[in-house]
């Protein structure tokens, strides 16, 4: 064997031809590790055919530990060594390895790192016996990460549920292997952040959807109507929801129709119709609706009389108005003449002194 020194004052080149070759023994090969350039320490790494122990020398060395832990074929013991890390990078790595022993999936899976988390779960399924060991764990992360297992079976799905840390159920909730009985059993859940998961979740029931139209919880309805999938039958749908909230939300979503806009107009609760009101344009019939059906009060009437309106509705409201109606819109300069001649002819003097003036 040659003695470090020696190592060290070969050529750069010299070193390469040792790290490859296969009379270098594995004291020599532990020597290059420690004084070779970057190529030989690659050339080091590539090595199938050399101990543990030597492994576990080279992976003293931080560039030689970034590149080994990419390797598929590493021994138990020099797993476990690099899951104890500082450098995420490496821990993940490790993670994606395709043969890990029980108590190194749950050492990952306990990682603080969602990166190495994530990786566990993408490179590997896990039998449902072992995920219901998984359910039981002391180790609350542990449970979080496994909640979000895919696929996971139905039993371990319904154990998860009632885990006492909101982290595993909000994982569970955007599981997509899970199905609605899952999502049904979370939204009963008291923690509102829970709820919230549930609307976040890949895919979701008519049925579930209507559950979180009627939560009382204001930041679970804004949560659901964040999806970018609600159909015209989910609106249906939360156009009867029972907290107000997600009615009116249904007003400002951009695919609701003028038959759902029409509907929400006549709605008991005022606040539904006022951010109805809000909306940049409003169909003609929603808008005599709305001006029609507010009984007390002017808040709506202000809103909409403000807006772009079509000559059939300014008729109409000519028409039918009240007296403050007409004032209003006796001073727009866009009546049809049809309209200023029913205002023309109105009892009251503010009606027509405002006609003459526009």
């Amino acid at each position: 064997m040659e003695s470090i020194e020696k190592i060290k004052a070969k050529s750069k080149d010299e070193q390469l031809e040792m790290a490859k070759s296969p009379e270098t023994s594995e004291e020599e090969l532990i020597a290059l590790a420690q004084v070779g350039n970057h190529r030989v320490r690659k050339a080091l790494a590539s090595r199938q055919e050399v101990s543990t122990n030597t492994l576990l020398s080279f992976i003293k060395n931080n560039y030689l530990k970034l590149i080994i832990s990419e390797r598929k074929d590493l021994p138990e013991e020099v797993l476990q060594k690099l899951v104890e890390e500082d450098n995420w990078v490496i821990r993940e790595k490790v993670a994606s390895h395709p043969d890990l022993s029980e108590d190194i999936i749950i050492d990952l899976a306990n990682d603080e790192s969602d990166y190495v988390r994530t990786s566990l779960l993408e490179n590997h399924k896990f039998e449902e016996g072992f995920l219901n060991k998984m359910v039981k764990s002391e180790k609350r992360l542990v449970r979080k990460t496994f909640a979000s297992s895919t696929p996971l079976p139905a039993d371990v799905a319904k154990g998860f549920v009632e885990d006492d840390y909101y982290g595993t159920k909000v994982a569970l909730a955007k599981n997509p292997s899970v199905g609605s009985d899952i999502h049904e059993a979370l939204l009963k859940d008291k923690q509102a952040v829970v709820r919230k998961a549930v609307c976040q979740a890949p895919s979701l029931e008519p049925q579930i959807k209507k559950m979180i139209g009627n939560d009382e919880n204001d930041s679970v309805i804004e949560e659901i109507f964040k999806r970018e999938d609600l159909t015209v039958n989910d609106l249906d749908t939360l156009c009867c929801a029972t907290n107000w909230r997600a009615r009116a939300l249904v007003s400002k979503h951009p695919n609701v129709t003028e038959e759902q806009l029409l509907k929400l107009a006549k709605d008991e609760e005022k606040r539904v119709k006022l951010q109805l009101a809000k909306r940049a344009t409003i169909p003609g019939k929603v808008i005599l609706e709305l001006v029609f059906g507010e009984e007390q009060g002017n808040n709506i009437k202000k809103l909409v009389l403000k807006k772009d309106l079509d000559s059939d509705s300014l008729i109409e409201l000519s028409k039918k108005g009240n007296d403050y109606v007409k004032k209003v819109i006796s001073k727009r300069e866009d009546l049809p003449e049809e309209a200023k001649a029913i205002l023309s002819e109105d009892p009251n003097e503010t009606v027509r002194s405002n006609l003459k003036a526009s």
